[in-house]
């Protein structure tokens, strides 16, 4: 099934679309199809990838991996390096089993409008000004747009958007999902939500004792 999978992305949509680095003038022999000339950054389609990785995707660098991995220990789980050949084509024999899942899952006709619809939905979910509210109002609005409803279909989970929220307060150390859960259904939605909240706020939720509030009040968050 993957090699199917793969043949079918090769016929598809096997170059890319922008910012390709020029081909070099003389002729493409057997032996250089086999060189990667140049990394493209091919950012993870998921509501949970922050905007800073979603904006990245694309990107071309001709360094070795190496130089690359301080970006991808920081965005672990959020993209991969994708190595391609000279002639544009996806290195696709150079590929570790991660950057082949990452390729087969997200490649296609609908990758441009996911990513458009993705970047839209960080930037609210992402902003400084607005209330959790008021972002809710606002994804509620945007997935919900004629042009954009069957893109996001294919990107939501079954508790869309409250799933992204609640994952963001297990950015919290000491608050894993259960815990993280019973915050969002009381009413704190955001880490500096829970900072703000008072002690006794934050005792009536099951499994947050004074150890914890102390370890979640000595937090920086953004």
């Amino acid at each position: 099934m993957i090699w199917q999978r793969i043949r079918s992305l090769l016929s598809s949509s096997p170059r890319l679309e922008r910012d390709t680095p020029p081909l070099p003038s003389e002729e493409i022999t057997v032996t250089s199809l086999q060189t990667i000339a140049f990394w493209r950054y091919h950012a993870r389609l998921s509501f949970h990838t922050p905007l800073t990785y979603l904006k990245r995707d694309g990107e071309v660098r001709r360094q070795h991996p190496p130089e690359l991995q301080p970006m991808q220990r920081s965005g672990k789980g959020c993209g991969d390096w994708i190595p391609y050949r000279f002639d544009g084509f996806v290195a696709v024999a150079e590929l570790s089993s991660a950057q082949m899942e990452c390729w087969t899952a997200e490649s296609g006709v609908q990758r441009e409008p996911k990513l458009r619809l993705l970047i839209r939905f960080r930037e609210i979910f992402e902003s400084k000004v607005l209330h959790v509210d008021q972002k809710l109002m606002q994804i509620y609005a945007l997935v919900d747009q004629d042009g954009a409803r069957s893109v996001a279909s294919s990107l939501m989970g079954e508790h869309f958007p409250d799933d992204v929220f609640v994952a963001e307060l297990t950015t919290l150390r000491g608050i894993g999902l259960q815990k993280a859960l019973h915050l969002w259904n009381a009413g704190l939605r955001t880490p500096a939500m829970v900072q703000a909240a008072s002690d006794a706020e934050l005792r009536a939720i099951r499994g947050i004792g004074p150890k914890l509030i102390a370890q979640i009040r000595s937090q920086a968050v953004a």
